[in-house]
């Protein structure tokens, strides 16, 4: 249970670092922008294309990632009908539905379930991460898009444009064809891709410290809103795919897990680069981390045994 304990740790030791370093006065919200740019401009694109060229799904595991797809369309759903009497301008509603509708499988989930389940479990995890992928790098563009504030006029055309020319995008596409044409990467892609993960999860957790800030009295009830849909509405949305799908005991528990994870740290890239509400993006994020880490910890203690 070390394990436990030392991931735990250090993700509010990054955490507390960005907001002690925040305070001091050393990082400013530029320069945690300039972060975020480095995340999404290269050390995403090294991990996502890594990861799509080299994993394997067969023609029977294709219903792990719609699943995934699924619980992230849902969710959407439910935030956006949520979100239409919160009275939010777009940046800050559109910051709302991917704050709701993304999953923290790789960074938080992933290390709490290798924790807590078999190899198994990290598969089904990692498989249900394929769809959050999907949406995370693409349709979570789409809505950033459409909802920047400055951006009104903008056409699905040119969104979509947007998209395929994001270097997350182009990453995917030429990993997709490598796995298609069997090219196996060297030992030494593997190794910094390994670099570039760590790296990347070091980045977005102080970034994300240096942005937290407690809610104002004004954003109380839409955090509220958002936590709600994030975990209990999450959670019975998993279950429900989990039961319509007839998923084995451990995958339902697993994808129970998954539902309740904190939104994705691509949720603050988006707002960044679409010029959504990056504090609210963030106050949501760091909230639902306190939140829903230690309810992690507890459903897996618990369903682990």
């Amino acid at each position: 249970m070390l394990g436990l304990f030392e991931t735990i740790l250090g993700i509010v030791a990054l955490l507390s670092l960005g907001v002690l370093l925040r305070r001091l006065h050393v990082l400013g919200e530029e320069f945690c922008k300039k972060l975020l740019s480095l995340s999404i401009n290269l050390l995403l694109p090294i991990i996502v294309f890594c990861s799509f060229a080299t994993v394997k799904i067969r023609l029977e595991d294709y219903l792990l990632p719609a699943i995934g797809l699924m619980l992230n369309l849902l969710l959407l759903a439910v935030a956006f009908l949520s979100s239409g009497g919160l009275n939010m301008d777009r940046g800050r509603r559109g910051a709302f539905l991917l704050g709701c509708s993304t999953l923290n499988i790789g960074i938080i989930g992933l290390p709490f379930i290798e924790l807590f389940f078999n190899a198994e479990g990290v598969t089904t995890a990692s498989l249900l991460d394929i769809g959050n992928s999907i949406y995370v790098f693409s349709i979570a563009f789409l809505v950033a898009s459409r909802f920047n504030p400055s951006r009104i006029e903008r056409s699905f055309r040119n969104s979509v444009k947007g998209l395929l020319t994001q270097p997350y995008i182009l990453s995917i596409i030429f990993g997709l064809a490598a796995n298609l044409y069997g090219v196996r990467l060297p030992e030494s892609a593997r190794v910094l891709a390994s670099i570039a993960s760590f790296t990347n999860i070091v980045v977005m957790l102080i970034a994300v410290g240096a942005f937290i800030r407690l809610p104002s009295r004004s954003l109380v009830r839409q955090i509220l809103v958002a936590t709600i849909i994030k975990i209990p509405v999450g959670g019975f949305v998993g279950l429900t795919l989990a039961s319509l799908f007839s998923l084995t005991p451990q995958a339902s528990v697993v994808t129970v897990m998954v539902a309740l994870l904190p939104p994705a740290f691509m949720t603050i890239v988006h707002a960044s680069t679409e010029n959504l509400d990056l504090e609210f993006a963030t106050i949501l994020l760091g909230f639902t981390l306190t939140v829903g880490i230690p309810l992690i910890t507890l459903y897996g203690l618990i369903l682990s045994f």
